[in-house]
């Protein structure tokens, strides 16, 4: 019988650097969502706080793993054959200017900083990014799965 970690350790061990990377800028924005909603619900400015660094934070790391992903496509044979490998290149361009846009809508005074303009666009993030999570998943197994023998 075949060691079901050692395939997962052999798939990580092939992935690009940008994947490493990923799920900070993720974390932020979904974290920057909660503390969307934790203002909406509590009108503390304090949560409208976290969520400005958490956006600043998933820009920066989001665009450090942005660069990573398209010198990937451009100069890795490998990489750009796959066809979801560009639209999640493309999700992740999308979650980083709606992320900026949240941030210049963050920076206004007051209740008009988060509630409604801030939440919706901290929906819209988390649901593209959503999807952009499900594309780069399904590219990691289609290549995981020609690489891994069967046993």
């Amino acid at each position: 019988m075949r060691d079901p970690t050692s395939n997962a350790m052999a798939a990580v061990a092939r992935h690009p650097l940008a994947s490493a990377f990923a799920s900070f800028p993720t974390a932020c924005f979904i974290l920057a969502l909660l503390n969307d909603i934790a203002y909406w619900r509590t009108a503390n400015l304090q949560w409208q706080n976290f969520a400005e660094w958490l956006l600043f934070a998933g820009l920066v790391v989001g665009g450090f793993v942005l660069l990573l992903e398209v010198v990937g496509l451009l100069f890795r044979s490998r990489v750009r054959a796959q066809g979801p490998g560009w639209l999640h290149t493309a999700g992740l361009l999308v979650v980083l200017v709606l992320g900026f846009i949240n941030s210049l809508v963050h920076a206004r005074d007051g209740w008009t900083a988060v509630v409604p303009q801030g939440l919706i666009l901290s929906v819209a993030m988390v649901v593209v990014i959503m999807i952009t999570g499900w594309l780069g998943h399904a590219s990691v197994v289609r290549r995981s799965a020609k690489v891994v023998p069967h046993g």
